[in-house]
């Protein structure tokens, strides 16, 4: 059925907010508490975000992939089989507060992390020790590992090594151990090609300037991992005065917020019906071969002629425009010219294969609000999400 206007709020990445029916309470906007640092990484070809910790003392910095998908800190050891840089690397010897703790040893395993086969798995393993960690200014004793070895197809480590967890709340979870020292349990990230860095990082607050307009937060649906429950994916087309659906897939399930994961993961099922419902357009050049993960030279004109998709959440709609599904610079391409979907099969990720990852999430600031059991979005501000520190 062709709807009218969309009902919900449509937080677009270059659209201005509209008041919807449904809005959960936010909490103050403040700055009191929240401390800022860079992100920087890209969707391509680094696949993920990454900030600096400060790990040991004397304390040196770390480069970790930022991961709302994850509970752990993991950072590259010395003499690490595996690992692409040589530096740095954390010595247990040169740091005057470090210790090797229980469980001594560790090996974890990741989805979404060969980016040629989402649903393949990647595994580090090392020693685990236990040191003083700073992160955005905060600092604390945290257990994190010690990697010793990384396996070949881990592709979002061939720049850096190593990742931060969000999610785990253990001791080796390095947010849960700043919480502990008194710090909000909110934080935030925004990812955004700025003046000084592609991104933001929030701990411990709320920053404002970061996005456009109101922010609108809704329930966290997930267990372990934060989740938002999608209530319909909408493939919407455009008048001259407005949006409209084109089609709408019931969908009613949770989906996993994960930044660690650099495109839209979809269950099977959905990802037929939403090729279905794109591809009977036949005036879309070759959408059947994109879908089937084919990469394809095509012209900016017929790029811009797929649809805007929309991820309707309680009350609002997240939007991402074909610049944000059909993308250059994929491992899959041959060449960089080349565009491939942004959209694929989770198989079993996560448990439902179904994941927002940063192509949905980087035109806006994202809050993972755990006080209130919430996740905020708002268009992201160009002006100054990678630009302010």
């Amino acid at each position: 059925m062709l709807l009218g206007l969309l009902p919900a709020v449509v937080l677009g990445a270059a659209r201005h907010a509209r008041l919807g029916k449904v809005v959960v309470d936010a909490p103050p906007r403040s700055r009191v508490f929240s401390h800022i640092i860079p992100a920087n990484g890209s969707v391509w070809p680094t696949a993920i975000y990454w900030c600096l910790v400060q790990v040991g003392t004397p304390p040196v910095d770390f480069p970790v992939a930022i991961d709302s998908g994850s509970g752990d800190l993991d950072i590259a050891g010395i003499d690490c089989d595996g690992c692409v840089a040589s530096s740095p690397a954390y010595d247990p010897s040169a740091s005057s507060t470090s210790k090797s703790t229980f469980p001594y040893v560790f090996s974890n395993t990741y989805e979404t992390c060969d980016l040629t086969d989402p649903t393949a798995s990647c595994t580090i393993a090392g020693r685990v020790y236990r040191d003083t960690v700073s992160l955005a200014g905060y600092e604390a004793e945290v257990s994190f590992g010690s990697i010793k070895t990384q396996t070949s197809n881990f592709d979002q480590f061939q720049q850096i090594d190593g990742v931060i967890g969000f999610t785990g709340g253990g001791d080796m979870d390095v947010f849960a151990q700043i919480v502990k020292t008194g710090v909000p349990d909110v934080w935030g990230i925004c990812m955004h090609e700025g003046s000084t860095s592609n991104g933001t990082l929030v701990i411990g607050g709320v920053d404002e300037r970061l996005g456009v307009g109101e922010i609108f937060y809704v329930s966290n649906a997930g267990s372990y991992y934060d989740g938002v429950v999608v209530e319909s994916l909408i493939v919407a087309g455009r008048t001259r005065s407005r949006m409209v659906a084109r089609s709408t897939i019931a969908v009613g399930s949770t989906a996993i917020l994960d930044t660690g994961t650099n495109v839209l993961l979809l269950p099977t099922d959905l990802l037929a019906e939403l090729e279905a419902s794109v591809c009977t357009d036949d005036t879309l050049v070759s959408c059947e071969d994109l879908f089937d993960n084919v990469c394809l030279d095509l012209t900016d004109d017929q790029v811009d002629a797929y649809p805007d998709l929309l991820l309707r959440l309680e009350g609002i709609d997240l939007t991402m425009t074909s610049r944000d599904y059909l993308l250059r610079g994929s491992a899959l391409a041959t060449t960089y010219a080349q565009y491939c979907i942004g959209i694929r099969d989770g198989g079993s990720d996560g448990g439902s294969g179904f994941i927002i990852g940063d192509t949905t999430m980087r035109n806006y600031y994202v809050i993972f609000d755990a006080v209130n059991s919430t996740v905020g979005w708002v268009p992201v501000n160009p002006e100054t999400c990678g630009s302010i520190v």
